[in-house]
């Protein structure tokens, strides 16, 4: 029997009120009832695909935004969604066509319309971009999405000041809120950083991580880090089966501290052409979530982890590689740059234990820094990075699980220095792809030149050569890093790296 519309609005309000408290799950799993009382409703797979985009659960995600496309194709918000999500899958081509779907649809649609200027921004057509969001802007637009995209372009495009004015117009907009206002707070700390205007662009900065409002318990995800290295000790992976065969040699996993050097290490390696750099993919989260979150039977993740069989894990193995190898299955190594699978390297070394892991590191106060100046897409996507004090604890955190892991794993770890890297990039990409076990390639020394999608906040930078100005980039900002280098443990004065091992 179809649900009362008075009923089924009272419920989407609720999974929307769910969604504001980050409660996504609970969400989804209200979309998916409503949708089996009312499958042909469009409205509720498109919100379905939006609550699974914000979990980052991108094939399902695009699965409901196809489902309500095939209800009703002529709504430009459901391209928009569509190629939303295909952006998230690092698919901007076809990205791109669905975008300019829900423009044909409707040419003022603003989703739709920073999406085709942000994917020109992502893949260096900036002339393109600039061309294509001209007439919105010249038409009066002042969406601060469209104005954020628009002024990007023009800083690519070496016109900071015309990029200050623009984002400066996006603030004038009545009534707009915080939440918008942040992403623009953030980009006009960027232009007054490129103008040296260091003072202003800190308070621009502090603004933007203020009016972010992310939320991140430290003390929890301490805590977590402990479970993790509980879960996952030297005694337990040594009693786990592991996958058979040897066909996860082909896997690379790049991990780190976002801002760490993971888009330069797999702008490299990808250069390389027995490499495919895939980009930050979210299969080994999704796995870990499928395998190891608690169920009735067992109560929790541990329990979980012990009832793991042979059988279990080779599927799981074989069902992950094929996912994430989908782009190219072929390619002799096969890299995924998710920084985060630093927490799953356990998992990794079952699952893949044949693969290889590159460590990417860097001077902490750099790290942190240009986590704290960074947009990373959301209000709470990389929460820790809006507080100079929770930088430091999550940074720390990290410092800790790695250290684990060296201790642990059977897995080879590659530990590739940032500052090493634009220092002397000949050396850094060979031992790169001597540990790859490849042949050396030319191409590698110029990886600016490789065409493929960068999808991540260091977009602009694998577009260029190498350069040192970003190292040491934290000493511009040091009246205002008091919280950071406490929380870090590591002063204004401490060398890096340091002449003894971190505790």
């Amino acid at each position: 029997m179809p649900i009362p519309p008075q009923q089924k609005l009272q419920r989407v309000q609720a999974a929307l009120r769910m969604e504001a408290a980050n409660n996504h799950e609970g969400a989804i799993r209200t979309y998916r009832e409503l949708i089996a009382q009312d499958p042909a409703d469009p409205r509720l797979h498109y919100h379905l695909a939006l609550a699974l985009h914000a979990t980052l659960d991108f094939s399902p995600a695009l699965q409901a935004a196809r489902a309500a496309i095939r209800l009703n194709d002529t709504i430009p918000e459901l391209f928009a969604l569509q190629a939303l999500i295909y952006r998230g899958l690092n698919r901007l081509d076809d990205a791109r066509a669905a975008a300019e779907r829900g423009l044909a649809l409707d040419p003022n649609n603003i989703a739709s319309a920073k999406l085709v200027g942000d994917i020109c921004f992502l893949r260096g057509d900036i002339d393109e971009g600039l061309a294509r969001l001209k007439p919105l802007i010249d038409r009066g637009c002042d969406h601060p999405q469209i104005l954020v995209v628009y002024a990007q372009l023009l800083s690519a495009n070496n016109k900071p000041e015309a990029a200050r004015n623009i984002l400066e117009r996006a603030l004038t907009k009545p009534g707009i809120t915080p939440q918008s206002a942040a992403p623009v707070h953030l980009h006009l700390g960027a232009v007054a950083e490129k103008l040296k205007d260091y003072e202003a662009a800190w308070q621009q900065f502090a603004t933007g991580n203020r009016l972010r409002n992310s939320v991140f318990r430290p003390a929890e995800h301490d805590a977590a880090i402990t479970d993790i290295m509980t879960v996952w000790s030297k005694e337990r992976l040594a009693r786990l089966p592991r996958a058979k065969g040897k066909k996860s040699e082909q896997l690379v996993f790049i991990v780190g501290m976002p801002r760490s050097g993971t888009s330069l290490v797999e702008q490299i390696i990808a250069s390389h052409p027995d490499v495919y750099g895939g980009g930050e993919l979210n299969v080994v989260t999704g796995v870990a979530r499928e395998l190891l979150l608690p169920t009735p039977d067992h109560p929790n993740t541990l329990a979980r982890a012990d009832a793991l069989t042979q059988p279990i894990i080779d599927r799981a193995s074989q069902h992950a590689q094929k996912l994430i190898t989908a782009p190219a299955p072929r390619a002799k190594r096969f890299s995924d740059k998710l920084p985060q699978n630093f927490l799953h390297l356990g998992l990794i070394q079952t699952l893949f234990p044949h693969a290889r892991v590159i460590q990417c590191v860097r001077d902490p106060r750099d790290v942190c820094l240009s986590c704290f100046t960074k947009y990373f897409g959301g209000a709470n996507s990389q929460p820790f990075s809006g507080d100079l004090t929770h930088l430091g604890r999550y940074f720390r955190a990290h410092e800790r699980l790695m250290a684990h892991w060296h201790n642990t794993l059977d897995l080879p770890i590659f530990k590739a220095s940032y500052e090493e890297g634009v220092e002397d990039i000949e050396n850094y990409a060979r031992a790169l792809i001597d540990f790859l076990g490849l042949e050396w390639n030319d191409a590698c020394l110029r990886f600016w030149e490789t065409k493929r999608d960068v999808i991540t906040a260091s977009t602009d930078q694998v577009r260029r050569p190498t350069y040192t100005s970003s190292v040491g980039r934290w000493r511009n900002f040091t009246p205002h890093l008091g919280p950071l280098f406490e929380s870090l443990q590591l002063g204004p004065n401490d060398p890096w790296p340091p002449k003894e091992p971190r505790a």
